[in-house]
């Protein structure tokens, strides 16, 4: 028994050391990964709902400014995550976010910095694509893509084929309705999961590390999130262009053009046929009730924004 004296305390110790000490290192580190998780589904889901609020390209049956309407290309729509998501509060944000300025980490939020053991210094949670840029304000943290399609199913073709013929009359509706954004994202390895085995020929250094800037066994988690999302627009530019896409929706609309006015009016001449000129009998009449004034801004006729 006196031989067995004090060893409770040297197996607390050794627990202590190597499980407990490394855990409590770590837990920080694990909880940026989830929050990093956590943003990545956020910046997925922003791709999905922007590309339904704004429109890709013009609209059908639209002749005025295209800067009347609520156009973003994807590559804007992209290039807002970092800004309006992963940005810190000292960072600003605007309504139009210069594609061509960089995000880079100086601008990010506290929860993607992280400690090393024995390192003063915060390091950046997450690693760049790009890791053999020289430049390092030039990293790439990012890689986003959306897609847009037609909604998938038997039920869904029949729709856009009934839709397609309303198109005879000047018809246009957004008939790609499935969107699928998704975002992906490094998060960069702690030292304490950077497992060096002795053995270099079962696991070599990394012979590349320097030149990518990376510790000799530096690897990264790969976070992605995948959004699918159904919808539908209905984007008009102005008073005018509202009454353009429902006037061709109106069947009678096929029958209003200058020619059959011109016989209409000659027929009305006669008495009993007096209904059929073209002021009484209008084809394809559409009135939308008129935007207060006051909601058209310096445009009057409410044809742009």
């Amino acid at each position: 028994m006196n031989k067995q004296s004090g060893q409770a305390l040297v197996e607390v110790s050794v627990f202590i050391a190597f499980i407990i000490a490394p855990l409590m290192l770590l837990i920080p580190y694990f909880s940026n990964i989830i929050e990093a998780k956590h943003y990545a589904q956020m910046s997925s889901r922003y791709i999905a709902w922007e590309r339904t609020a704004w429109l890709e390209n013009r609209p059908g049956n639209w002749s005025g400014d295209n800067s009347s309407l609520a156009i973003k290309s994807t590559q804007l729509v992209n290039a807002d995550i970092p800004w309006r998501i992963l940005s810190g509060k000292n960072s600003v944000i605007t309504s139009e976010q210069d594609s061509d300025i960089i995000w880079n980490k100086d601008k990010s939020a506290q929860f993607l910095k992280f400690n090393q053991s024995s390192q003063a210094e915060e390091e950046f949670l997450l690693a760049p694509y790009n890791s053999s840029e020289e430049d390092a304000s030039l990293y790439n943290y990012f890689n986003n893509d959306m897609t847009n399609t037609s909604v998938p199913g038997t039920i869904s073709s029949f729709i856009s084929g009934a839709l397609s013929v309303l198109e005879i009359g000047n018809f246009d509706v957004e008939k790609k309705g499935f969107y699928k954004a998704n975002f992906t994202t490094q998060v960069t390895s702690h030292k304490l999961l950077e497992f060096i085995n002795e053995d270099l020929e079962e696991e070599p250094e990394n012979s590349d590390a320097e030149d990518e800037n990376k510790r000799p066994h530096q690897f990264e988690f790969l976070i992605s999130s995948t959004t699918y999302l159904l919808a539908s627009g209905w984007n008009a530019g102005g008073q005018e262009h509202n009454e353009k896409r429902v006037r061709s929706l109106v069947p009678s609309n096929l029958l209003d053009f200058s020619i059959l006015d011109t016989v209409r009016d000659g027929i009305s001449e006669v008495p009993i046929a007096k209904k059929l000129n073209s002021d009484s009998l209008q084809f394809g009449l559409v009135k939308i009730e008129e935007l207060p004034t006051s909601r058209k801004g310096n445009n009057v006729n409410g044809n742009e924004k």
